[in-house]
Formats: C-alpha cells, sequence, structure tokens
C-alpha cells in the first residue's frame, strides 16, 4: 500500500453483528477523520480497510471469512485490519488479513492507521460521515453471564460500564453533530452501573435530562433486568417505547437449560408492566429454535408465548452447535427438519404479530427519525421501531425528525403523510 503525500488516507469500515460494533466503528470513523483520514463508505477505493467481526453463531464466523474475501476482492492493495469477536474467539484461525486486534486492543486500531497516512494529525474525537443516521453511544462491554449457548462473554470478557459523564459526553456530541436518535447499547445492557455502584435506569435518566428534542432509544435488554424504575422511564416521552428483549425460548425448561436469568413468568409481567405505563410500547426480540432437548411442547410454549406479546418484529434462528460452548456438548439434538418446521413456524407468528401491531398503528401520528431519504420520498423508523415511507417528504433530512400520520399498510411499511406545522 502506498498513498500519495498530497492526499489524505481513504479508510473504509465495515461492521458485522451487533450494535456495539457499529457504536466503537463510529468511534474509530471519528477518530480517524480527527486524524485527517478521509472515511469513505465501503463500497468505494480505500488504502485501509477496518472489518469489526460477530462471533455470535458459527455462521456469523463463515460470515467473516467471506467478508475478508469480498473485501480483498474489492482492493487488493488495501491494508485489512481485523477486529471483533470473532478474533478473540478464533485466535490465530485468521492469517490472511494484514492486521489483528483483539476487542481489547480496539482503542490502539486509530493509531495503527494513522501511522500509515503521509500527513500525521494529532488523534482526537471528531466528526466523521455517520455510519447510520441514528448514533450509536456504547455504554457497556463485556457479559458475566454464562448462558450456554453463547461464546460471546469469552470474546468481550467480564461486564465493565463506561463512566456516565463520558456516555453524556458522547451523547451531546452525537446530538450536536445532527442526530436526533441515539442509541444506547452494549453486550449487557443491563448490567451496566453494577461494577461502579449505579445502575442503567439513574444512568438514563441523566441523558434523558439532558436530550434536549432528540430521542433515546435502549437496544437490548433481558427481561430480568428490567427494573421499576426503568418501568417507570417508560413513560419519559423522549424515550422510544420499544424494547429489544431476547426471549430465545418461551418454555421454562429450555430457558434453565440455556441457563437464562429469566422465566417466561417474569417476562411477561416485565411486558404487562411497560405497557401499563405506556400501552403503544411495541417489543422486538430474539428467539432460538431447536435448542437441544426441547419438546413438542416446550416448542407450543414459544409459540404461545409469541401471541400472548404480540411482537412487532422477532429474530428467529436454528440452535446450531457453537464450539466451545456447553450446549455444544448436549447429545439430544433436534432433528433437523423438525427444527426448519418449528423454525417456519415461529417466523410466521411473529410475522403475523407484526401485521397486527402495524395495522394498530395506523390512524396515529409517529415521530420518525429518518434514515433515507431520496428526493422528496423517504424512509424512516417511528418510537416505536415501525418501519415508515413518506412518498412526499419534501425537505426532510436524514437524521432529522418529523412528524407523520400513519394511513396505511404497505409492503410491511407504514406509509402515511408527513406532517408539518
Amino acid at each position: 500500500m502506498s498513498v500519495a503525500a498530497d492526499r489524505p488516507l481513504r479508510v473504509a469500515l465495515t461492521v458485522l453483528g451487533c450494535k456495539v460494533n457499529f457504536a466503537e466503528m463510529a468511534d474509530l470513523a471519528g477518530r480517524l477523520a480527527a486524524g485527517g483520514c478521509d472515511v469513505v463508505a465501503e463500497g468505494e477505493q480505500a488504502d485501509v480497510r477496518v472489518l469489526n467481526s460477530c462471533t455470535v453463531t458459527t455462521q456469523a464466523d463463515a460470515t467473516t471469512r467471506q467478508r475478508i474475501g469480498r473485501l480483498r476482492r474489492l482492493d487488493p492493495d488495501a491494508h485489512l485490519v481485523l477486529t471483533g469477536c470473532s478474533v478473540d474467539a478464533n485466535p490465530g484461525a485468521y492469517t490472511n488479513v494484514d492486521s489483528v486486534f483483539a476487542n481489547r486492543d480496539k482503542d490502539s486500531i486509530a493509531e495503527h492507521v494513522l501511522s500509515m497516512a503521509p500527513r500525521r494529525v494529532a488523534v482526537a474525537a471528531g466528526e466523521a460521515p455517520p455510519l447510520r443516521s441514528r448514533a450509536f453511544v456504547k455504554v457497556q462491554d463485556g457479559c458475566d453471564h454464562r448462558c450456554t449457548y453463547c461464546i460471546v462473554w469469552r470474546a468481550r470478557g467480564g461486564a465493565v460500564s463506561v463512566p456516565a459523564g463520558i456516555v453524556l459526553e458522547r451523547v451531546q456530541a452525537a446530538i450536536a453533530a445532527g442526530h436526533r436518535e441515539i442509541v444506547l447499547c452494549g453486550v449487557d445492557l443491563g448490567s451496566y452501573g453494577r461494577d461502579s455502584g449505579t445502575d442503567l435506569a439513574t444512568l438514563l435518566e441523566s441523558v434523558l435530562e439532558s436530550c434536549g428534542s432528540a430521542r433515546i432509544r435502549l437496544s437490548s435488554i433481558n427481561a430480568n433486568d428490567v427494573s421499576p424504575a426503568l418501568i417507570g422511564l417508560n413513560a419519559h416521552p423522549r424515550l422510544c417505547a420499544h424494547w429489544h428483549m431476547p426471549l430465545q425460548s418461551g418454555s421454562d425448561q429450555v430457558l434453565r437449560a440455556m441457563h437464562r436469568g429469566y422465566r417466561r413468568a417474569q417476562y411477561l409481567r416485565v411486558v404487562r408492566a411497560l405497557r401499563h405505563v405506556n400501552p403503544l410500547t411495541e417489543f422486538t426480540t430474539d428467539i432460538m429454535v431447536a435448542f437441544p432437548g426441547e419438546t413438542d411442547d416446550d416448542h407450543a410454549a414459544t409459540l404461545s408465548l409469541v401471541d400472548e406479546v404480540g411482537f412487532l418484529a422477532g429474530h428467529v434462528f436454528r440452535w446450531s452447535p457453537r464450539p466451545g460452548t456447553p450446549a455444544s456438548e448436549l447429545t439430544t439434538r433436534v432433528d433437523d427438519a423438525i427444527a426448519r418446521r418449528r423454525s417456519a413456524e415461529v417466523r410466521r407468528a411473529t410475522r403475523r404479530t407484526g401485521a397486527t401491531s402495524r395495522e394498530r398503528a395506523c390512524g396515529l401520528v409517529h415521530e420518525v427519525v429518518w434514515d433515507e431519504v431520496s428526493g422528496d420520498a423517504a424512509h424512516g423508523l417511528t418510537a416505536g421501531y415501525h418501519e415508515v415511507v413518506v412518498d412526499h417528504a419534501p425537505g426532510v433530512r436524514q437524521g432529522g425528525l418529523d412528524l407523520v400520520r400513519a394511513e396505511t399498510v404497505v409492503d410491511d411499511c407504514l406509509r402515511g403523510t408527513l406532517l408539518r406545522s
């Protein structure tokens, strides 16, 4: 790789996996831009490429390998940096990249990349083209749980909280940069503050007090971490009444085998409590089917819970053995044909409840953050996480907030009319 002295270093960032990975790459983009780099889209020519990987499943590792190959073909001469959970979960496995950084060393990537630039500028926080219209702010990393199917706790290490003062600074910086939705994210978000004598509700209250007209969303939280204080904050007008609460299974027997920290009844109590505070609250989730030992009755319990909650959407996936996890040693495997059938049934159930949620949202006025604007047309998300399309939305900007009256549902999206005072 050689870079002419009269132009900035061009760096492309690729993100796989969770919102924490997006938050980390957004921070890296700002540091690189402040250091004089030109941060470009993945599809553009680049001198350096950084890939933040995921290892949550064996398929995620396969995706990382595939993306490395694609990036090599796209830019054969680029310096390719690999980081993220797949690095930590598979030490020494990636020999076809130029540099490898474990999760604990991610803060060194900016200095490493800037060392290749023909002209050096001091590294500091700065603005860069946003990776997404919504700003992702990492407030927590690592996990102290030991779910039997999961390898992420090994890749990320123990739970660590970002000090509240730093979180507030990052939120204010994102708002100053033009973002009108801030997503607070963490590997185990609900554990925030346990290592420092505080909690997520206290942090969230402080963020809500300082966010002005911007809105705040929580990325993902386990049902057993939704405290009464968090439930009370669901009434706050600047908190998105959308809760992504991983379910994994509606069966207590399976949840126990997974070492999940909640049971069916607790999950439903939290859903009802949040909706009692704000009846417009929407839920999305993750559901794992065919965990070893899952019976027809366990599967039926999951289907019935999907209907009871009425999820807007669900990420449904079949269990697969993840080397290094206790579940991979279990021998009571579900037949593949049965696993596929169960997956299809749960997907149909979440699509059905999602359709009901979207119909219920019609006729209401929603605050929408725009993630794509093309001409007069715009696509965005409501506070409840419904997708919205407006065909005539002159003057809106990507990342901005506007009011929309939802009128119909087309192709799983609300379609409506832009409201302007």
